[in-house]
């Protein structure tokens, strides 16, 4: 055939292939996401490949491409080596394009990434520096997590309420982001709350958790020393609808809590929303299913039945009813491609809000889905933490 050689393959003939291969399969990954047509499947890819292996596909097609061009330009006749290069190429051009994107955005808005130091990503949840019980209901201890800075005295306060449908998750598998918090100066309690399940729902039963972990933290922090007046809210997905909804609802005077005798529910400073389910009926009609949860399934348990069948209870756990000119700051941070918690049913509910005189900063995350930012270290982890941090020191 021409253009190859022949009898045996040379070994810059095998290493152009090899290199070509590795091409291939990050060229396919990043064409995948740059032209997808809005399916499940591959933004799915796009969670994998961007937030937290951007910076390692950037890196396999600069090796790859070093490899292969060199033997391309030894052998400028043979197709074979010109396509080897080619392929390479090509993939570190769009794993660039994507990746770079990520770092762009983030840094446009107020955070910062190193894509070097996501080479090397973490496992794992650490631990906290005392867990704790902030109430008891029908017998079952209700955990509170605290993750104390170097410095409590003066320390802002941060409530972080962990994501999972509302019917899984527990604060002990997201201290990732409040180690991180409280490495970065804040007081930080991640809670427990009273998960749904098919049988029991809990669309009033979780928020009045929030809601009684909220004054149980105030009381708690100021005990510690902290400033209690700095106190914000961090929730992601579930968590973050329960975030708006504490923040919210307590600014209003309407929360209800689950300890009542602890006082009034504090009104945060400020509200931080990751891929929040911010629009419940938006999500419960377009959001695409996953690993076989739809949206539907964990809405219809945490309402106890379709929001058809309980309007009044939809209507409880929507941000949209609870807008009012007396919300605290709210910042959503948006993956652009996110289509199990739809990116569009959040967009909705943020000109509402704003049209309601809320204060809602959107940072939008290019070629991201739900849950980019769960691996510790990676670019998807960085964009969340570091754009949290700026904006919260800003308000």
């Amino acid at each position: 055939m021409p253009g190859l050689p022949a009898g045996k393959p040379r070994l810059s003939t095998v290493a152009a292939g090899v290199a070509a291969a590795l091409g291939t399969g990050t060229l396919v990954v990043a064409v995948a996401d740059l032209l997808r047509p809005g399916s499940v499947s591959l933004p799915l890819i796009g969670v994998v490949a961007w937030a937290v292996h951007g910076p390692h596909l950037v890196l396999v097609s600069l090796v790859a491409a070093a490899v292969a061009v060199p033997v391309a330009a030894r052998r400028p006749r043979g197709w074979f080596s010109g396509v080897a290069a080619a392929v390479p190429v090509a993939a570190l051009v769009t794993s660039g394009v994507v990746t770079g994107s990520i770092v762009v955005a983030v840094v446009g808005a107020g955070g910062s990434v190193d894509p070097f130091a996501a080479l090397a990503i973490t496992t794992g949840s650490p631990e906290p520096d005392r867990t704790t019980t902030y109430a008891v209901v029908d017998g079952e201890p209700l955990r509170a997590l605290v993750y104390e800075p170097g410095t409590t005295e003066g320390a802002p306060v941060m409530v972080h309420i962990h994501g999972g449908g509302w019917f899984t998750g527990a604060a002990k598998d997201s201290g990732t982001h409040p180690r991180w918090f409280a490495d970065h100066g804040w007081y930080v309690v991640s809670v427990d709350y009273r998960l749904s399940t098919p049988d029991s729902p809990t669309w009033d039963e979780a928020p009045a958790d929030v809601a009684c972990a909220l004054a149980w933290t105030a009381r708690r922090a100021r005990e510690a020393g902290a400033d209690t007046t700095r106190l914000s809210v961090h929730g992601d997905s579930a968590g973050g609808n329960l975030a708006i909804n504490a923040a919210w609802t307590a600014a209003t005077g309407t929360a209800v809590s689950t300890c009542p005798e602890l006082g009034p529910v504090p009104v945060p400073e400020a509200v931080v929303a990751v891929y929040p389910v911010a629009n419940p009926i938006h999500a419960y009609e377009h959001g695409n299913p996953t690993h076989g949860l739809s949206p539907r399934d964990f809405t219809n348990w945490y309402l106890g039945g379709t929001p058809a069948a309980h309007p009044d209870r939809l209507a409880a756990i929507s941000p949209e009813t609870h807008i009012s000119d007396a919300a605290p700051a709210t910042l959503i941070i948006q993956p652009e491609r996110d289509d199990f918690i739809p990116a569009r049913g959040n967009h909705e509910l943020v000109a509402e809000a704003r049209a309601g005189g809320v204060d809602v900063t959107v940072v939008s995350i290019p070629f991201t889905q739900h849950a980019f930012d769960l691996t510790g270290g990676s670019l998807g982890s960085q964009a969340t933490l570091t754009t949290s941090a700026r904006w919260l020191r800003d308000r």
